[in-house]
Protein backbone atom coordinates (compact mmCIF):
# COMPACT_ATOMS: atom_id res chain seq x y z
CA UNK A 1 0.00 0.00 0.00
CA UNK A 2 0.87 3.59 -0.63
CA UNK A 3 2.74 5.23 1.91
CA UNK A 4 1.00 9.06 1.43
CA UNK A 5 -2.31 9.74 2.69
CA UNK A 6 -4.47 9.03 -0.77
CA UNK A 7 -7.89 8.65 0.74
CA UNK A 8 -10.18 9.43 -1.84
CA UNK A 9 -8.50 7.12 -4.45
CA UNK A 10 -7.86 4.29 -1.54
CA UNK A 11 -11.74 5.00 -1.29
CA UNK A 12 -12.84 4.84 -5.15
CA UNK A 13 -10.19 1.21 -4.71
CA UNK A 14 -12.56 -0.29 -1.69
CA UNK A 15 -15.76 0.92 -3.59
CA UNK A 16 -15.04 -1.03 -6.93
CA UNK A 17 -13.75 -3.72 -5.21
CA UNK A 18 -16.87 -4.37 -2.94
CA UNK A 19 -18.64 -3.56 -6.03
CA UNK A 20 -17.19 -5.75 -8.27
CA UNK A 21 -17.50 -8.48 -5.48
CA UNK A 22 -21.31 -8.11 -4.52
CA UNK A 23 -21.87 -8.17 -8.95
CA UNK A 24 -19.59 -11.38 -9.10
CA UNK A 25 -21.07 -13.04 -5.59
CA UNK A 26 -24.69 -12.52 -6.61
CA UNK A 27 -24.13 -13.89 -10.47
CA UNK A 28 -22.17 -17.02 -9.28
CA UNK A 29 -25.10 -17.66 -6.98
CA UNK A 30 -27.97 -17.27 -9.23
CA UNK A 31 -25.79 -19.41 -11.24
CA UNK A 32 -25.40 -22.35 -9.31
CA UNK A 33 -28.44 -22.19 -8.44
CA UNK A 34 -30.64 -22.03 -12.22
CA UNK A 35 -27.97 -25.23 -12.41
CA UNK A 36 -29.64 -27.08 -9.25
CA UNK A 37 -32.66 -26.82 -10.90
CA UNK A 38 -31.68 -28.30 -14.83
CA UNK A 39 -29.39 -30.82 -13.50
CA UNK A 40 -32.64 -33.26 -13.32
CA UNK A 41 -33.77 -31.91 -16.83
CA UNK A 42 -30.01 -32.53 -18.16
CA UNK A 43 -29.75 -36.14 -16.93
CA UNK A 44 -33.48 -36.79 -18.64
CA UNK A 45 -32.63 -35.90 -21.66
CA UNK A 46 -29.05 -37.55 -22.04
CA UNK A 47 -27.21 -33.89 -22.73
CA UNK A 48 -23.91 -35.62 -21.43
CA UNK A 49 -22.06 -32.22 -23.17
CA UNK A 50 -24.39 -29.86 -21.32
CA UNK A 51 -24.07 -31.89 -18.18
CA UNK A 52 -20.43 -31.96 -18.19
CA UNK A 53 -20.18 -27.95 -18.50
CA UNK A 54 -22.71 -27.75 -15.89
CA UNK A 55 -20.53 -29.59 -13.31
CA UNK A 56 -17.44 -28.07 -14.29
CA UNK A 57 -18.18 -24.67 -13.72
CA UNK A 58 -20.51 -25.49 -10.58
CA UNK A 59 -16.85 -26.75 -9.17
CA UNK A 60 -15.32 -23.61 -10.47
CA UNK A 61 -18.22 -21.04 -9.18
CA UNK A 62 -18.01 -22.83 -5.91
CA UNK A 63 -13.95 -22.01 -5.65
CA UNK A 64 -14.64 -18.64 -7.19
CA UNK A 65 -16.98 -17.80 -3.91
CA UNK A 66 -14.50 -19.39 -1.78
CA UNK A 67 -12.16 -17.08 -3.28
CA UNK A 68 -14.25 -13.87 -3.80
CA UNK A 69 -12.51 -11.30 -2.21
CA UNK A 70 -9.42 -12.21 -3.72
CA UNK A 71 -11.16 -12.89 -7.40
CA UNK A 72 -12.78 -9.25 -6.89
CA UNK A 73 -8.99 -7.73 -5.94
CA UNK A 74 -7.35 -8.98 -9.00
CA UNK A 75 -10.77 -7.50 -11.20
CA UNK A 76 -9.96 -4.31 -9.40
CA UNK A 77 -6.22 -4.47 -10.24
CA UNK A 78 -7.47 -5.42 -13.96
CA UNK A 79 -10.16 -2.35 -13.88
CA UNK A 80 -8.21 0.40 -12.52
CA UNK A 81 -4.58 -0.77 -12.96
CA UNK A 82 -4.53 1.36 -16.26
CA UNK A 83 -4.26 4.58 -14.67
CA UNK A 84 -1.43 6.18 -13.37
CA UNK A 85 -2.66 7.54 -9.72
CA UNK A 86 -4.60 3.99 -9.44
CA UNK A 87 -1.68 2.16 -10.28
CA UNK A 88 0.88 3.30 -7.58
CA UNK A 89 -1.88 2.45 -4.71
CA UNK A 90 -2.70 -0.93 -6.10
CA UNK A 91 1.08 -2.20 -6.40
CA UNK A 92 1.32 -4.81 -3.55
CA UNK A 93 -2.07 -4.14 -2.30
CA UNK A 94 -3.52 -7.18 -0.51
CA UNK A 95 -6.81 -8.25 0.52
CA UNK A 96 -6.17 -7.40 4.30
CA UNK A 97 -5.23 -3.68 2.97
CA UNK A 98 -8.52 -3.49 2.07
CA UNK A 99 -10.37 -4.60 4.87
CA UNK A 100 -8.39 -1.33 6.78
CA UNK A 101 -9.73 1.40 4.84
CA UNK A 102 -12.32 3.08 6.32
CA UNK A 103 -15.12 4.31 4.23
Amino acid sequence: MTKQNDTPILQKIKKTHDRIAISAGVIMGIMLSSYFFTFGMLIDRDATGALWFQSITSVLFIFGLIFLKRLALFLTKLLLGFKSDYRSALAGMKVSDLDKIQM
